[in-house]
């Protein structure tokens, strides 16, 4: 059956999509068997011969030391000669309806994205009755003719671009809460910004209002709130931390704080940076001649060049930026992100940047006790168990900041939203409400004075026109 071959490469796409930091460093995913057998009512090697015998899927093998599962990644070209031959992209529809029908009903079976969509409806009813077809409609024509005749797209960005438009067009909704970040995810939040001018509500058009620097924002915002002693306001916070780890791990910096001149100038400091200042244009600024020199762009098209992370890719590589203060946004998002033994030198120049109080505050939120332990004693190295508790330490403020920001937009205000106009389509991507634009003032003006209001600092909103 071609429509069983059809979903296999159509899954194999939608796992890379919704799971890209699990992507390995070749482009593969790897994907249960038995998952993609029950999808493929037991044929799957069957199936998974014939894609990869024509070309169509690479597979590597059963990983037995770390017991991970076959890796999968759809190809349509192969490499012969070093020529290579390119392909045209298309879109496709099910051949079956009832085929179809079935597989639909197979995938929330048994991976459980029913219940994950029903979990994430517990707490963001008011946003996920929006995510369907009958809400949000895609001129997906005129879509398809923007990928086609982008000439700065990739052909395998081709292939993900009209994959994503493809599951809007069909009305292939999925929305999860992650325990993670506290996030609400969907097609809106996997859709390429380029393609977002392509969607619409009722034929009225769409506007995001996000928070201008978010993340530095609510930190600025914690720290003001520290500073004024609004006990009431940060246990309110607080509880909006769904993860246990996160909690006591907030408690337990909040509690280390002793408030001493040096300190409270370090916060207000930071406030002021990042609310009465661009902090990205300021890094930039206070970075050394000589480390600027060391990034910059020797190519006729100017700017930085430097090796930063792709997750999607579990590797590094070499990224341009047309202007500093761009880089530095991703170096500020390293540095939240990053483990205390990363030492690179853009994070070794934010640090300097930045007030003493706000990194140690930053480093106590990631310390855990095997950070103690030399990497090499002799010729000992740290365990598995070590490395792995390392790991999860370094992950510990970059969540305190994205459940804060996920308690804030999707359990507080848009709630408050979606009871004061039940009738408003609303939509969130992060940090980000998005609304028609009938309603863009008004929404711009409630976003900025509940933040005010829960935060004690002005946040700065920026309106995008899809």
């Amino acid at each position: 059956m071609m429509d069983k071959a059809v979903f296999m490469i159509d899954f194999i796409r939608h796992q890379k999509i919704i799971r890209k930091d699990d992507i390995t460093t070749n482009g593969y995913i790897r994907i249960p068997s038995k998952f993609l057998n029950i999808y493929l009512q037991k044929e799957l090697r069957k199936y998974k011969e014939f894609l990869a015998r024509y070309g169509y899927i690479k597979t590597i093998p059963y990983d037995k030391e770390h017991s991970k599962s076959y890796g999968y990644k759809d190809c349509f070209f192969e490499e012969k000669n070093q020529k290579i031959e390119i392909e045209e992209y298309i879109d496709y529809e099910f051949l079956s309806i009832t085929y179809e029908k079935f597989l639909s009903k197979s995938l929330e079976q048994y991976a459980r994205i029913e219940q994950k969509k029903t979990a994430a409806e517990r707490t963001t009813k008011h946003l996920t009755k929006w995510l369907n077809g009958e809400s949000i409609q895609a001129d997906w024509q005129a879509a398809f003719k923007y990928i086609e005749e982008c000439k700065s797209l990739s052909l395998d960005q081709k292939k993900q671009y009209s994959y994503s438009i493809s599951r809007i067009r069909f009305n292939q909704w999925y929305y999860i809460r992650s325990t993670n970040d506290n996030r609400l995810h969907s097609n809106l939040t996997n859709l390429p910004a380029t393609l977002r001018k392509f969607l619409a509500h009722n034929g009225q058009r769409l506007v995001s209002l996000d928070i201008k620097t978010s993340q530095p924002y609510l930190l600025a915002g914690v720290f003001f709130l520290l500073l004024e002693n609004k006990t009431e306001s940060l246990e309110f916070l607080k509880q909006g931390l769904r993860c246990k780890q996160v909690r006591d791990k907030f408690d337990t910096v909040m509690n280390s704080i002793t408030l001493s001149d040096t300190v409270i100038a370090d916060f207000k400091a930071y406030k002021s940076l990042v609310c009465e200042n661009d902090i990205y244009s300021y890094i930039g600024s206070q970075l050394t001649p000589e480390f600027k020199s060391s990034i910059k762009s020797t190519n006729t098209k100017g700017g930085y060049i430097d090796s930063v992370y792709n997750s999607s890719l579990a590797r590094k590589e070499k990224k341009h930026f047309k202007e500093l203060r761009s880089y530095c946004k991703i170096v500020v998002l390293e540095y939240m992100y990053c483990s205390l033994e990363n030492h690179a030198a853009r994070l070794k120049e934010l640090r300097r940047v930045y007030p003493n109080a706000v990194n140690n505050f930053i480093d106590d939120f990631k310390y855990c006790k095997e950070l103690e332990i030399p990497k090499r004693v002799g010729k000992k190295r740290r365990n598995k168990r070590q490395k792995e508790k390392i790991a999860k330490s370094k992950k510990l403020f970059s969540k305190f900041l994205q459940q804060l920001e996920a308690f804030l937009i999707l359990d507080v205000i848009t709630k408050e939203l979606s009871k004061i106009n039940p009738r408003m389509f609303m939509a969130t991507i992060h940090d980000s409400i998005i609304v028609t634009e009938n309603y863009e003032l008004e929404i711009k003006s409630y976003l900025n004075d509940r933040l005010y209001g829960i935060l004690g600092v002005r946040a700065e909103i920026k309106t995008e026109y899809w």
